[in-house]
């Protein structure tokens, strides 16, 4: 992370560093690597060779499993899960095995999403989202930060001529984002359908799209009080589509207006995601903190959820089951909709990222360790 994230001084708020879970597991594996690349574990690249990881691809690895992987989805019966340096690992049998996808960056995914069988997306760092239709296999880059600081800057040239009063503020808040290179990621994608969908990162980073990704339009403007916070998450529960955000923060989308719109939680913390039905939505996020709404997110309960570590990722079984993951190495499982949880045992217990259904009575984790499976009984 750079000093600008560092220095929220010149920022005029403070964003908390929690907000940030899969960065810091990406940063923290980043550091690892290079620590095997010293030691002689892997070829170092010379003085001067620098390769943008934006325009490198992946690298081949025998470690598709075991090494980092941030985020994991399904893709009819296949799993697709993404990780550090690009790392695209795919799984046909609910993870028992798993064989590498090619990439074309080597930047650290962090999000995927899968709409049909065929058609997905993953995002990361360096603001890169790629897009999939054919289930994985073969992926394409649509967008990355220097495509998307171009688009912004055109952007709020184009509202600030035509009288936008608010437009210079919000340039110029976007340009310091973009003040010391193309590094704001991309933490989360939602999509509807294979059209229309969106994509959120931090200090106000918003996008969506109406043609599957082939072009994107900033939504930095479309959100209601303008403060520019961290969303960590885009997801859609129930019909609608929430921002998970900091300050105890949740953003809804209101369709009729096409804005997101704040709803107060009654929580001071970072949400790191929302899951739930039509009946439920549970926003979820640093030290274990789980918060209910049973009425649209009119008044929120908070759940006692009894993990002392971030919750970072979160599912909803066939059967109704709710099954949470947290950076303390905890898979937690509530069978009321959140009204109680039980831990359930994993063979290798460390920072989870995500998890996903996986067959019956089974599911498959990732984390800073690779993919590992859980028996749900």
């Amino acid at each position: 992370m750079s000093a600008r994230a560092h220095d929220a001084s010149r920022r005029r708020r403070t964003p908390e560093r929690s907000a940030w879970p899969r960065l810091r597991v990406s940063r923290v594996s980043l550091l690892l690597l290079a620590l095997v690349c010293m030691a002689g574990g892997a070829p170092a690249a010379q003085a001067g060779s620098f390769q943008d990881p934006l325009d490198t691809p992946a690298v081949a690895t025998r470690f598709t499993s075991s090494t980092q992987l941030s985020a994991v989805a399904r893709a009819g019966p296949r799993l697709v899960a993404v990780g550090a340096r690009g790392l695209i690992a795919l799984s046909d049998d609910e993870g028992r095995s798993w064989r590498q996808a090619a990439s074309p960056v080597s930047s650290d995914l962090v999000a995927v999403r899968f709409v049909s069988a065929r058609k997905g997306w993953a995002s990361g760092h360096d603001g890169v989202i790629l897009a999939t239709d054919d289930g994985g296999e073969h992926w394409v880059k649509q967008l990355d930060a220097r495509m998307a600081e171009t688009l912004f800057k055109q952007h709020f040239a184009t509202l600030a001529a035509a009288g936008d009063a608010d437009a210079a503020r919000l340039a110029k808040e976007i340009a310091r984002n973009y003040q010391d290179g193309p590094e704001v990621p991309i933490l989360d994608l939602w999509f509807d359908n294979d059209r229309v969908g969106w994509a959120a990162g931090p200090f106000g980073t918003l996008l969506g799209t109406r043609d599957g990704g082939k072009t994107w339009e900033s939504w930095v403007e479309k959100v209601d009080d303008g403060k520019m916070l961290h969303y960590n998450a885009v997801r859609g529960v129930g019909g609608d589509v929430y921002l998970a955000s900091e300050q105890g923060l949740l953003y809804r989308l209101d369709r009729a207006r096409g804005r997101f719109t704040p709803v107060q939680t009654g929580y001071t913390g970072s949400f790191f995601g929302v899951v739930g039905t039509r009946d439920y939505v549970i926003a979820y996020g640093i030290g274990g903190s789980a918060y209910r709404s049973r009425d649209g997110g009119a008044s929120w309960q908070r759940l006692a959820t009894g993990v002392h570590g971030g919750l970072t990722a979160a599912c909803v079984l066939d059967d109704g089951r709710l099954l949470f993951v947290s950076q303390d190495g905890r898979l937690m499982m509530s069978q009321d909709q959140g009204d109680t949880f039980h831990s359930v045992t994993v063979s290798h217990p460390g920072l989870f990222t995500d998890v996903v259904p996986a067959g019956a009575d089974e599911a498959v984790v990732t984390g800073l360790g690779g993919a590992q499976r859980a028996n749900l009984q």
